[in-house]
Order: C-alpha cells, then structure tokens, then sequence
C-alpha cells in the first residue's frame, strides 16, 4: 500500500478504480489485464515498477495478472479460487488448496527447489520466491501434482477433518442472525475446517478435550478486506469482551482471556497463554477454562448483538 500513486488493492485504505474492485486483488488485477489498453495507459501514468509488500497466493497472483496477463487471464477460475483459498481460509478445490500450499511451503526443506531460497530471508527470499512464481507459474497452476510433498498431507487432513464434520464430529450451532457460527470438536482441527463448515463470518471453537474445554474465537478475515459481492457483519472489539469474561474467570495456571484489536487480519478471542499472532496461523497456546460453554457463547453472542461496529 504506497502513500500514492496506482493501486490495485483489496486491502483497507486501497485506491483502486471502481471499475475495476472485486473482492480479491488477484480479480482486481485481472480485470485491469482486460481493461483497455488506452485505461491502463492513464491509470498507470508512467509507472513502470509493479510492488507488492508482503508475500502470499494473492500477490502472486496478482502480480501473475499485471506481467504476465497472458497466463493468468487463461487460467482465471483456478488463480481465483486459489487467491481464495489462501486470503479467505476456506476450502475450493482440491487444485486450488495445492497451489496456495505450493506458494505458501515453496522455500520449505520438502520443496523440490529449496535450495534456491536457502540462504535468503526476509524480503530478499520473498522476491526471489515471486520470482521463481512467475517464471514457473504455468507450471505450478497447471501441474501442481508435481509439488505433492508441499500439500498433500495437509489436504488430507483438511479433506479427511470435512468428511468427518459432515458425518456428525463436528456439532455446529449458531446464531443466524448475528452471522455467528459454534462449532465443538473432541480434538484440535484446521481452521480451514472450521470456516468452511462454519457458514459465517463470526466463528467460536468449542474443543471438549479429556482435560478440560478450550475456547477460540475468531472473526474471518473477510470482514477486514473490502470486498464488492460478499456481505459481512461490521466487527466488534473483542477487548471488553475479554475483560467480561475475565471476570467471570481471573487467570489461573499462566492463562488468561486475551483478545486482539479489531485492526488485525484475523483477530482472536482465546482463553490461554498471552503471546501475538502468527497471521492466519493457529499458534496461540490454549488452556482448559472453568467457564460453561453455553455461559461463553452466550457472552460472545451478547457482545456482537450489543457493542457498537469497530
């Protein structure tokens, strides 16, 4: 997101043309590629430079769209599906799922081209990884079957979790008008498992395990893109809502009610180890709470009804 200039963004704040928005910036980006070529020249205005700040399946493919329109444009339903997968969380596609993980592992040891990144961090290894995207990225979308070792695990727990959701493991519950999903598992799942069954925007993770209850909350990070098509409940700061709870149950053996600001990504409420996020990754360490699970989603559900939008 640079200060001005052309801005072709689904983020907070972004600058892109009307004409153009969609809920992803890869669609954004597509659509630009199909734009005129006299529209693209006056939006451009001379820059020459195409800049994206972080690293993720979206950039790529974003990027993909504005250098190499050419392969993106051919292959639209599958870039989309896998921007997807990777910004909203939630399961498309099998083929989708394997080029977001592919994107998302390809510096990891089990990477057949690993060793190309091996001496690089920080921004220097994510430009070379955008680099390598997309020099190879007719490869990568059209044969991901090539990097197995990057998602195949992963996406049989993801695909083996859904089976077994469907089949009654997974009680959902919820309250409809309020966009808010429970879903109580026995053990720890995916959190692509919980926002694909979910069928909201506003989640609580119930986890009955044989030593006690945890409890995660989160809102989906659809609600802190701007989208076009998908309508979103507003969010609500989960801070005093931690502190209501953290009433009901003061901190006991090195845990707590945390929550985070409505700004972040992905923003939690969680009864366990204060620490920060990991952006879309499950790294907070939970602990068993005293709390009944209908008194704390009650709680939550109360303070989305009641608390004024973020």
């Amino acid at each position: 997101m640079t200060p001005d200039g052309p801005n072709l963004s689904h983020w907070p704040g972004n600058r892109t043309p009307p004409e153009w928005k969609a809920d992803l910036s890869t669609g954004i980006c597509l659509n630009f590629a199909r734009a005129a070529a006299n529209a693209r020249e006056r939006f451009l205005d001379g820059a020459a430079v195409v800049l994206n700040d972080h690293y993720d399946t979206d950039g790529f493919l974003s990027l993909l769209a504005v250098l190499r329109p050419d392969v993106a444009l051919s292959r639209e339903e599958l870039a989309l599906a896998a921007a997807a997968t990777g910004d909203f969380g939630c399961f498309h596609t099998w083929r989708a799922f394997a080029v977001d993980r592919v994107v998302a592992n390809l510096a990891a040891p089990a990477s057949p081209v690993h060793a190309e990144f091996r001496a690089l961090a920080g921004p220097a290894k994510s430009f070379a990884r955008y680099g390598w995207l997309l020099e190879h990225a007719a490869i990568v979308l059209d044969h991901p079957e090539q990097f197995a070792p990057l998602w195949r695990d992963e996406l049989a727990r993801v695909t083996g979790e859904l089976a077994a959701g469907r089949r009654g493991e997974v009680l959902r519950t919820g309250w409809r008008e309020l966009g808010f999903a429970v879903l109580r598992t026995a053990r720890p799942v995916h959190r692509m498992t919980l926002n694909t069954l979910a069928g909201a925007f506003r989640v609580l993770h119930v986890e009955n395990a044989a030593d006690g209850v945890r409890y995660r909350y989160h809102d989906r990070t659809e609600s802190w893109f701007e989208l076009q098509t998908i309508p979103v409940p507003p969010r609500r700061d989960l801070r005093p809502l931690a502190a209501t709870l953290a009433a009901l149950e003061p901190p006991h053996d090195g845990a707590q009610w945390c929550a985070d600001p409505p700004a972040e990504p992905i923003p939690e409420l969680y009864f366990g180890v204060p620490a920060a996020q990991e952006y879309g990754q499950l790294t907070r360490e939970l602990r068993p709470s005293s709390l009944r699970g209908d008194a704390v989603e009650r709680a939550i559900a109360r303070h989305l009804a009641e608390a004024p939008p973020a």
